[in-house]
């Protein structure tokens, strides 16, 4: 994963299942490029908790993050534990660089690695 531009670190446990990054301030790695790896290394991508930075945005009426660096949007919805998160987040934070906490689903389909469409939503801070 460290051939992906941006990538810090990466701690992986085998025994876990899962892989941590840390990925350098002001990257252009994508979640796609990331699960990419993973599939060609022989091994299946599934859910990730993220930590992202971006704007917040207004796509098809509904609140979007557009993704710090790349040309990546993702609608914004409530992690189920975090309802009303999205909301409170449009109000105040509307047109304004956030850092949101949240969860991708899994979207891989025949070996190929896709960009999720949407992010669950758990928290979030503004960025100064």
């Amino acid at each position: 994963m460290k051939k992906v531009p941006g990538v810090e670190t990466v701690q992986v446990s085998l025994n876990k299942g899962e892989a941590v990054l840390k990925l350098k301030q002001g990257n252009s790695a994508t979640v796609a490029q990331i699960r990419q790896v993973v599939v060609d290394t022989g091994f299946t991508p599934k859910d990730a908790d993220i930590e992202i930075a971006g704007k917040l945005v207004e796509r098809a009426g509904k609140a979007a993050l557009a993704v710090s660096g790349t040309a990546v949007v993702y609608s914004l919805v409530d992690h189920r534990q975090a309802v009303g998160k999205v909301d409170q987040l449009w109000r105040e934070a509307r047109d304004r660089d956030v850092v949101l906490r949240g969860h991708l689903p899994e979207t891989t389909t025949k070996g190929k690695a896709e960009e999720p469409r949407s992010l669950e939503v758990r928290g979030f801070e503004m960025k100064r």
